[in-house]
């Protein structure tokens, strides 16, 4: 009866070790793609016309990630919301700036909405939530965090448009097994992001999911196998196109 006992415990304890093991590595592994080897950031933006045209400037501040400060790109102009800007066919000009940081997560854009609300925009772009799900970030606290910063902007902003993530398990420098886990925690992240999107009325939510299968070349990316390059933010650019235009007319018309 002691060896019956004892076997099965053994085993448990060899199966916890291995699970122990497992996560050590896999936590390993994911400081080592977000941290290593990174270029510098570009800076941000500064505010400036980004399509010309007639009558009073529309007002675009962005707040977010380093999806919106383009580490390794040659300058801010390749990142995909200017690029998308400059694609929205408006009969206003459009002035830009950008007040995202590299590294950032939900809660540190919302900590830059006073600055993002003093320049009075018409419309503001939020990108985050990729190192959320990187940094294992509980998917509640994502929700509350998004919830509040949008509520926040909400008071003084009439239009705000918010980006999704796409597939993080596309992450050229991602190993396997660890390219599948953060797959699943991507597709938990971004469900995450829309549902508290589409509970806002004057939200329009940007799905860049429909570049994703560009994301499976690694020549998409940078040299660092981390960020995106050129041709990765021309596919975000024209993923977002279509429901950048709305959020950009919508933000004209209240403002006109």
């Amino acid at each position: 009866m002691s060896l019956q006992v004892a076997v099965p415990r053994a085993a448990g304890l060899a199966a916890g070790a291995t699970l122990a093991t497992m996560g050590t590595m896999l936590a390993g592994q994911l400081y080592w793609i977000g941290h290593r080897s990174l270029p510098t950031q570009v800076p941000p933006r500064p505010l400036g016309h980004v399509v010309a045209g007639q009558g009073p400037p529309l007002r675009v501040v962005a707040l977010g990630d380093s999806t919106l400060t383009g580490p390794g790109l040659a300058n801010c102009e390749q990142v995909w919301l200017p690029a998308a800007l400059s694609m929205v066919d408006t009969p206003r000009s459009i002035h830009y700036v950008s007040l995202a940081v590299g590294g950032s997560r939900v809660a540190d854009a919302a900590r830059r909405v006073p600055d993002a609300l003093r320049l009075e925009p018409d419309l503001v772009v939020v990108a985050v939530g990729a190192n959320d799900a990187l940094h294992g970030v509980p998917v509640h606290r994502i929700r509350s965090r998004l919830d509040g910063l949008l509520r926040s902007l909400l008071r003084d902003v009439d239009v705000i448009a918010v980006a999704n993530i796409g597939d993080l398990g596309n992450i050229a420098r991602a190993p396997t097994p660890l390219s599948v886990a953060l797959r699943l925690r991507a597709r938990r992240v971004r469900r995450t992001i829309e549902r508290v999107a589409a509970t806002h009325e004057r939200v329009v939510l940007l799905d860049v999911t429909s570049a994703d299968a560009v994301f499976r070349d690694r020549g998409v990316f940078t040299p660092d196998l981390f960020h995106p390059g050129p041709d990765g933010h021309v596919a975000w650019a024209h993923a977002v196109l279509p429901q950048l235009r709305v959020a950009v007319e919508r933000a004209g018309s209240s403002n006109g």
